[in-house]
């Protein structure tokens, strides 16, 4: 397999699995957490849980395949792309947001945590291939 080959599939994997690990906190945030604690509190309550899962599977997905540092930033910002790209789909189309409250989870300014996920997200891949090599 090529290496471009090899850094797309990367880069798939990381996506899909980000997008079941959130779906699944998902889940969980709208049967337990918001139920029981309200809106924001049921978003705050899952933010470092998800955010944690997906970092330690990138991290743990780099050391599997050992990936080069360089190598594993590509695929960490390819899995963000991935995620972005389900994650849309899934807002948008069936679910049915509109577009402008879909671009409000990406608002800092009102609060919206999804940006930093993401950019944890991107570079976990690459520190974990960093610190594997020193």
């Amino acid at each position: 397999m090529s290496s471009s080959s090899r850094l797309l599939l990367n880069a798939a994997l990381y996506g899909l699995g980000a997008f079941a690990i959130g779906f699944t906190f998902g889940v969980l945030r709208e049967l337990v957490f918001i139920p029981r604690f309200g809106e924001r509190t049921g978003h705050l309550l899952e933010f470092p849980m998800v955010t944690g899962c997906i970092v330690v599977f990138g991290w743990w997905l780099a050391r599997l395949k050992g990936s080069r540092p360089s190598a594993a930033l590509l695929f960490g910002v390819g899995g963000v792309g991935v995620l972005l790209a389900i994650e849309s789909a899934f807002a948008l189309g069936f679910l049915g947001m509109s577009l402008e409250d879909y671009l409000a989870t990406f608002n800092l300014a009102q609060g919206a945590l999804f940006p930093y996920a993401l950019a944890l997200m991107a570079i976990a891949p690459f520190l974990s291939a960093w610190s594997a090599r020193r």
